[in-house]
């Protein structure tokens, strides 16, 4: 399946809530519980959705929120993908702080990988940037399951709100040494205005080359480039080992997964992903489209084109009908968004689905 500028699109992201029992700042200006949300699809209506893009040659699919463990349907949902193994690829995103219980349960009716967004590893700065108090230790415990529960990978999202001291960044890294994951560093997009101002790419990646002593080395994401060896026991491998460090490293689809983080490795070994849409724009590659929880189509995140399909499932409509649909829409979408001076969009980003 190919929109009108020849780009494939081989992923969706699935917003199945727009409730959070978190609050952060780049996200939402309130709480949106449960309770709010009176007109969430059920899942046999995700699955006549989902089954137009199975049709159309979509290979990973991303369940997000808010947060989607808020989402009464979840486990209904995920047996039914597991029957139906449309996907290679069946991931989350999630804030980590209700997993604790579940991940060994989500991953055994299918779920493969998972992100968990970390925004702070000190304790009163995470509780300025998620909205609530006391919730870190919750969080770590989800980390900690998630890692036992035998996913592919689990990665952690920071999103980079605002520059960070090096103690800071020192603080993080301490915790790639500590994890088994992926961690990946990500660019405040304006979805509450100019509010925040993070590091550009640039930026980003010369603060870390300066603290790690040594410059970071490009790692692909299926193939090998020349880096060092990383300890996440997540598939990527050392081909070579010298003067204690690796000359080439492999990671696999399944460990990176379909999304379009641009991959390091630090001199020290672990390999880290940037998302950077603003300064470091991957348009040009864009490939994937979101449904958000009310059942519209987004063609990009940054922009507010959208489509309805729910009115066209509840009219009866079939995967097949839905799918012609799709395809039109497809050719609307636009090159590229409008970069860094941009408008915030009239969509906020927790109706969007993170």
């Amino acid at each position: 399946m190919q929109d009108n500028w020849q780009r494939t699109i081989e992923y969706v992201r699935l917003s199945l809530t727009e409730a959070c029992n978190f609050c952060c700042p780049y996200c939402r200006p309130e709480a949106i519980t449960p309770e709010t949300q009176t007109n969430l699809l059920t899942p046999d209506e995700w699955l006549t959705v989902l089954g137009a893009f199975h049709q159309l040659g979509v290979r990973a699919l991303r369940l997000t929120g808010g947060e989607p463990l808020l989402y009464p349907h979840l486990d209904e949902l995920l047996q039914k993908l597991q029957e139906r193994q449309w996907f290679e690829d069946v991931s989350m995103t999630t804030n980590g702080s209700l997993l604790g219980k579940r991940a060994k349960e989500l991953q055994k009716l299918g779920l493969n990988r998972v992100n968990i967004s970390l925004d702070a590893v000190d304790e009163l700065i995470f509780d300025v940037r998620t909205g609530r108090t006391g919730q870190l230790p919750a969080v770590i415990e989800g980390i900690e399951a998630a890692l036992a529960a035998g996913f592919t990978s689990v990665k952690i999202n920071t999103v980079l709100m605002e520059p960070m001291s090096d103690d800071m960044v020192r603080s993080l890294l301490a915790n790639m040494e500590k994890w088994p994951v992926i961690w990946r560093f990500i660019e405040y997009m304006p979805f509450q205005g100019q509010t925040f101002r993070g590091p550009t790419f640039e930026e980003w990646q010369a603060q870390l080359t300066r603290i790690c002593g040594g410059p970071l080395i490009p790692v692909e994401k299926n193939g090998a480039k020349k880096g060092a060896k990383s300890n996440n026991g997540n598939g990527v491998e050392a081909d070579e080992v010298k003067d204690g460090k690796a000359t080439a490293v492999k990671k696999s689809k399944s460990v990176t997964g379909f999304g379009p983080a641009t991959y390091y490795a630090l001199p020290q070994g672990p390999v880290v992903g940037f998302i950077f849409p603003m300064s470091h724009s991957y348009c040009h590659e864009c490939n994937r489209v979101r449904l958000t929880s009310d059942g519209r189509l987004r063609l990009c995140l940054l922009r507010d084109d959208e489509a309805d399909l729910v009115s066209l499932v509840r009219q009866g409509k079939s995967s097949e009908e839905l799918a012609e649909h799709i395809k039109d829409v497809l050719q609307l979408r636009r090159e590229q968004h409008e970069g860094p001076d941009m408008a915030a969009p009239k969509r906020a980003m927790w109706r969007i689905g993170g």
